[in-house]
């Protein structure tokens, strides 16, 4: 299904009624909606309740994702909304910022991170493992990233679930002496310390599947766009330092 047919129906629970014009929401109609939502859809966690752009259509944020559901709540959409006059997708901007506030919480003592030597505030975030291809090649780049000035900030997932032996590797690269230099040596293929102690890779793993994360490399720029899969260093630091980086 293409993007655009995803915008026309998700959850189908009611006849539909006609969209409302655009007009400033009371709280009241907000109240109204969620109150509708929460009694036909039990258990939803709603963080968060809006208008659109679009007449009558209103932003539901639940768990990371972001959903539409119409006034009298008999609609609820699973898709994107998109600009036509410049073809924004404003769906995937408001997303960015929702991932990246989420993954803020994690903070970066959590992560494991690369810094340049020259303090800069960019940064790009990688849920990585170290039995990816993709994620092998990417980190080979590391110093291209670093020189452009670009921390780069691991978040450990390991792709065959937690307490496979990828989760064990991962702890054993986040408890060695040097972690940066254990998760080097580890994606060139070299030998591994077992090592446990104290690590953050379950929450890592519970917020990826928060995000969607369907693979490894998952990268999120700091201007909060998201780039599933690999992209070449030089490409993704132009991407990173063309771009406004997202306010704190």
């Amino acid at each position: 299904m293409t993007t655009y047919a995803k915008v026309i129906t998700f959850l189908f629970l009611a006849p539909f009624t006609a969209f409302l014009t655009t007009a400033v929401v009371a709280e009241s109609t907000l109240e109204d909606i969620e109150a509708k939502v929460t009694e036909r859809l039990p258990g939803i966690g709603i963080t968060s309740l809006g208008e659109t752009p679009v007449g009558g259509l209103y932003e539901l944020v639940s768990d990371g994702q972001i959903y539409y559901v119409n006034e009298s709540a008999d609609f609820l959409i699973d898709g994107s909304i998109i600009r036509l006059s410049d073809r924004l997708n404003l769906t995937d901007s408001r997303l960015g910022g929702i991932h990246m506030s989420l993954i803020a919480d994690m903070g970066e003592e959590n992560m494991l991170v690369y810094t340049p030597e020259t303090e800069s505030p960019r940064s790009i975030t990688v849920f990585t493992d170290i039995s990816c291809g993709y994620c092998r090649r990417l980190h080979a780049e590391m110093d291209t990233l670093l020189e452009e000035g670009i921390s780069v900030r691991y978040l450990l997932f390991p792709r065959a679930g937690l307490h496979s032996q990828g989760h064990k590797d991962l702890e054993s690269v986040w408890c060695a002496d040097d972690p940066q230099a254990a998760m080097t040596n580890a994606k060139a293929g070299g030998q591994i310390e077992p090592l446990t102690c104290e690590n953050p890779i379950e929450q890592h793993v519970a917020l990826a599947e928060r995000l969607g994360l369907r693979g490894t490399p998952l990268i999120y720029t700091d201007s909060g766009e998201k780039i599933p899969g690999y992209r070449e260093a030089g490409a993704l630091a132009s991407m990173v330092n063309e771009s406004e980086p997202m306010a704190n």
